[in-house]
């Protein structure tokens, strides 16, 4: 997809702001505070519900404003044809969600038809942080490549609650075997479709990694979130005592793990913080390819201070890798001259405003 026009209102510390992007290269310069980030905040909140810094609406929602909205038009390359979303969020909790000028109930219809994919200077908690990081990263993979894995991970988040609320609440043997079906269905095909995902991303990372001339090799490998030498039918039956004194399922999908080794050493622990930065973008760029075909489609990237994270060269690198995916970038940041030999559009923030367009 591509965003045609962004229309922004009392969001952070911009009041009103008419954006109509470049189809290719975005970059967006200020002073720290100036607003920069925030266009790529809404963005994803308009993707998503929600940024990539924050989940709660009061945080984004400008002082004393009761709401901030979000709308905004884009196109699909491929069909030709355009779309409109809107989003309003309320201090209250309300929210409204609009897609082609009709009201919607899930998020989810969005997220869909507009992929974001965020690179922020939290990126490293990829690596750095615990699993789930990275279930994460892999359930935004699998959710735009499979689509019926939304309604299944739903079904599974539901039979995931209410199984541990009978289990905190003490309840019967009759009761919590009510939800094992719909668990163990829901359970195995999340599973299935992590585990071909993985396979097939770590297969797009070995040729981003070997296109890079890297020095480094990581090897991917998942685990499902229970002992590879039973079923989890088993594993619920064999396990049911300790669930019980746990009060919680300490067995499925939602403890799930994907390893990153290099030399079958955790990569956080063998690779340089360098390297480590390398291979988030990296593992990025592979869920892009993927992406790309598998459903040939592309996500719009946000790419939030890069240049704070990572050398001119660097930078550069991972610009033109972006720009070859042929989508649509917007790159915030202090300074952004370096990234100014491709071809863009360059817009300058002060106070929530845009000063100029170059």
């Amino acid at each position: 997809m591509i965003l045609t026009k962004l229309d922004i209102s009392n969001f952070r510390n911009i009041q009103s702001l008419t954006f109509e992007p470049h189809t290719s290269l975005n970059l967006i310069s200020g002073k720290n505070g100036s607003g920069k980030s925030s266009i790529l905040e809404s963005i994803q909140c308009l993707s998503t519900g929600h940024s990539f810094r924050t989940r709660r609406a009061r945080e984004l929602i400008q002082r004393n404003s009761e709401a901030f909205a979000v709308t905004a038009l884009f196109r699909d390359p491929e069909s030709s044809r355009d779309h409109r979303a809107g989003l309003q969020r309320q201090r209250d909790g309300k929210t409204d969600m609009r897609l082609d000028f009709q009201e919607i109930s899930s998020i989810a219809e969005v997220t869909r038809l507009l992929p974001i994919k965020s690179l922020t200077p939290d990126s490293h908690k990829l690596i750095q942080e615990g699993p789930e990081e990275r279930r994460q990263f892999l359930d935004w993979g699998v959710f735009h490549v499979e689509p019926s894995f939304f309604e299944i991970w739903r079904q599974f988040k539901r039979s995931l609650s209410q199984r541990n609320q009978l289990l905190r609440d003490g309840g019967s043997s009759q009761e919590l075997s009510s939800w094992d079906a719909l668990f163990l269905e829901s359970s195995n095909k999340i599973d299935e479709f992590r585990r071909k995902y993985v396979e097939a991303l770590a297969k797009a990372l070995e040729i981003r990694l070997n296109t890079l001339e890297s020095v480094f090799h990581v090897e991917l490998q998942y685990r499902s979130g229970w002992s590879a030498d039973f079923e989890l039918s088993e594993l619920l039956v064999r396990n049911a005592d300790y669930h019980r004194r746990m009060k919680t399922t300490t067995d499925g999908p939602h403890r799930a793990e994907m390893l990153m080794l290099s030399d079958g050493i955790p990569a956080k622990q063998m690779l340089s913080r360098g390297q480590q930065k390398v291979l988030v973008y990296l593992l990025h760029l592979s869920q892009l390819d993927l992406l790309q075909t598998i459903q040939k489609r592309q996500a719009i990237v946000l790419c939030d201070d890069l240049t704070s994270e990572l050398d001119s060269d660097h930078s550069q690198r991972v610009i033109q890798q972006l720009v070859d995916l042929r989508g649509q970038i917007f790159v915030s940041g202090v300074d952004l001259s370096v990234l100014e030999i491709q071809n863009h559009e360059r817009i300058h923030m002060v106070n929530g405003n845009i000063e100029k367009v170059v």
